[in-house]
């Protein structure tokens, strides 16, 4: 018993020492429990759109152009008569008989800087239009095309004259005007209205250099295409 006893004394002896050094054990702060491990997922990004390609090109067929139709050959009768015509008034004009063509010097047909023909060129329009009146052209169209050189519209009276028949007061006008005051005069020569067309380019068709005082010339004028009446 008393050896029992002793043991017990020890033992407790020994618990107080230890207690007493560590503290006891229930006093202690639990110690805090590591945070838990959160497994993230890896974010992936979605693939990109594969981009889709360009579409071919698409190459359009070059148009075809269908090449205007030869004009018909001027009749033989006719033909001599504008030649006794250009003898009758040498210098006035030229023709081209393969292009059913005339063409009018401005300078021998107007004065310069105007749109009233001169009466010498109105006398071969007159001549010209009776012999476009023969029954061998009488179904033929005639248009009638003014041209000019690159000098600008300068004189007074020329602009306001061509401000008065509701023109541009320039090459354009001037060039549109000369046209049409030729077909007044081979209406009056006894030309259909109906077989006529007129129009003015200014100076955007030269047939020479501008760059010289006889190229300037050639360049004013105004033209005559016989052709082919549409029907």
């Amino acid at each position: 018993m008393y050896r029992i006893r002793e043991v017990v004394t020890v033992v407790l002896t020994v618990l107080l020492v230890c207690g007493g050094l560590t503290g006891c054990a229930c006093c202690r702060p639990r110690p805090k429990p590591f945070p838990e491990t959160v497994m993230v997922e890896p974010v992936t990004a979605p693939p990109r759109p594969t981009p889709t390609p360009a579409p071919a090109p698409v190459v359009e067929p070059e148009p075809v152009v269908t090449p205007a139709p030869e004009p018909p050959p001027v009749p033989p009768a006719v033909v001599a008569a504008v030649e006794d015509l250009d003898q009758r008034y040498p210098n006035l004009f030229e023709f081209d008989r393969d292009k059913g063509m005339f063409q009018f010097r401005s300078d021998t047909t107007f004065d310069s800087g105007s749109t009233v023909v001169k009466p010498r060129a109105r006398a071969a329009l007159e001549k010209l239009a009776e012999i476009l009146n023969n029954d061998q052209v009488r179904d033929r169209a005639l248009t009638i095309v003014g041209h000019t050189d690159t000098d600008r519209v300068a004189k007074s009276a020329t602009i306001a004259n061509l401000r008065q028949l509701g023109k541009s007061a320039d090459n354009q006008g001037l060039s549109e005007a000369r046209a049409e005051a030729v077909a007044e005069v081979l209406r009056g020569g006894g030309i259909d209205a109906g077989r006529m067309t007129t129009r003015g380019v200014g100076q955007t068709q030269p047939i020479a250099e501008n760059r010289t005082p006889e190229g300037k010339a050639r360049n004013r004028r105004v033209t005559i295409y016989l052709a082919t009446m549409d029907r």
